[in-house]
């Protein structure tokens, strides 16, 4: 509240800046309170004459179908939604109230985790799209201001309850700290998460620069990294190592501290391999290489350790698609055509639903159109998701495990995406956005019958 009437009063106040505000809430469905909180947003944007948009849905059920915690389910779910309000209403930025005390409990947590530079940098005040104004203001301060404008808001009781461990943080560990050791915990926690994002954005620097120089593929694309890396310091040795065997697993959380100590122990001599989660890692003469594997049923994946046994995975470029033309895909000898009904028989042949069931992907142009992100056929990456009908999102990995697509494939399969939301995976699945009713114009995504049944089957 303290922050939506802060941008309120600066979009009056400097009018010739020529920005705008709108306001975005969630109802979680989880505490009874959420209803009157949703009419006191809704009050006080009537108030402010301000565009507001309640989003509702079930947020227990959705961490259930989602396999999350409750916390992380949530959170996807808002930002997701926040993510189409802007393309919707236009707006190029997302202000979160995240305050003081939010970036102090996320650098403690992230210490009793472990977490390096990057996590104990906290939360930045600005990143991509999204600022957060009030990230070195205290609550105390945040709570002033509401008193003194007269701002009326809702306290969310289940932060008082020491169920999650950032509550208990909250409630017991930073009082604690406060009482016994620095009574100004919270600003030194901010100030030190500051100067360590100083340090981490140096060294995302000097990584980006030196990958370049490292990074080798060989002929059938696997990806790897000169021996001479071994020569680099810790720090940047260990972020160019995450770096390689990120690209390879598509874990965006990248490879835990003991799996790089290990492959950081080995000094870089030959004939080292070692079986990790989800790859192998082996080092010859020519460099350190990185595997993709999937172990046959019945195997344990220790087991696999032989050349002949590992999946190279190409990846391809995310390729545009372009009304009415069809993209040639090389690397998978396909052809991706987006074409509208008039063209759709002509170009292709007559297209049955039942017939070509999961080969064609009917959108809706107008939804197409409105989104902020082009529409590309690519292979997947951190942090893809499908969207579903009374079910909300699914990561991509889950919807390939429910459909029992191989470990050894899912990197080549291509997709149709728009940003981190999959619309399409040939022969798989449609997600449940930008579909087309009856009222609106239809698209066609096509992948040409002869190549998907030579190519995808093959895979």
């Amino acid at each position: 509240m303290a922050l939506s009437h802060i941008i309120w009063r600066y979009v009056r106040e400097e009018p010739l800046r020529g920005n705008s505000l709108v306001l975005t809430h969630v109802h979680h469905g989880v505490r009874k309170e959420s209803d009157d909180e949703v009419h006191l947003v809704q009050t006080m944007a009537t108030k402010w004459e301000t565009p507001c948009i309640v989003h509702r849905f079930d947020a227990k059920q959705y961490a259930k179908t989602t396999g999350q915690s409750f916390q992380e389910a949530a959170r996807e779910w808002r930002y997701a939604r926040w993510k189409e309000d802007m393309c919707k209403e236009g707006c190029t930025l997302l202000a979160t109230a995240h305050h003081l005390g939010d970036q102090a409990e996320t650098i403690l947590y992230r210490l009793l985790r472990g977490s390096g530079t990057a996590g104990l940098a906290g939360i930045y005040p600005v990143k991509d799209s999204i600022i957060r104004p009030l990230l070195r203001v205290g609550k105390e301060d945040i709570l002033n201001y509401c008193a003194q404008e007269a701002l009326p808001y809702a306290l969310d009781r289940s932060n008082e309850e020491p169920v999650y461990i950032r509550n208990r943080i909250r409630l017991e560990l930073l009082p604690e700290l406060e009482r016994g050791y620095n009574p100004r915990i919270r600003e030194a926690l901010g100030r030190t998460g500051e100067l360590l994002r100083w340090d981490e954005d140096y060294l995302t620097q000097q990584v980006e620069a030196v990958w370049k120089h490292y990074h080798i593929k060989d002929s059938a694309g696997t990806i790897g990294l000169s021996r001479d890396v071994f020569s680099e310091p810790a720090a940047i040795l260990s972020r160019l190592l995450r770096r390689a065997a990120m690209l390879v697993t598509q874990e965006p959380r990248g490879l835990g501290f003991t799996y790089v100590s290990k492959i950081m122990g080995s000094e870089g001599k030959p004939g080292w391999m070692q079986d990790l989660p989800g790859m192998m890692v082996k080092i010859t003469d020519q460099g350190i290489w990185f595997y993709s594997y999937a172990a046959p049923k019945g195997e344990p994946k220790n087991a696999i350790n032989r050349d002949d046994q590992l999946r190279v995975i190409p990846p391809f470029t995310e390729i545009p698609l372009n009304m009415g033309y069809w993209s040639e895909i090389p690397s998978l000898k396909l052809d991706v055509g987006l074409l509208q009904e008039w063209n759709l028989t002509s170009a292709n042949g007559n297209f049955d639903n039942n017939k070509n069931k999961n080969k064609v992907a009917v959108f809706s142009r107008h939804l197409l159109d409105q989104s902020c992100d082009p529409l590309v056929c690519r292979t997947r990456r951190p942090g893809d998701k499908m969207w579903f009908r009374g079910v909300g999102h699914k990561t991509l990995k889950k919807v390939f495990q429910e459909d029992d697509i191989s470990v050894k494939i899912r990197n080549r399969l291509p997709l149709i995406a728009l940003g981190t939301e999959v619309l399409w995976v040939p022969g798989v699945r449609q997600s449940g956005l930008c579909q087309a009713d009856q009222s609106t114009e239809r698209v066609y995504c096509v992948l040409k019958p002869h190549a998907l049944d030579s190519n995808l089957d093959s895979l």
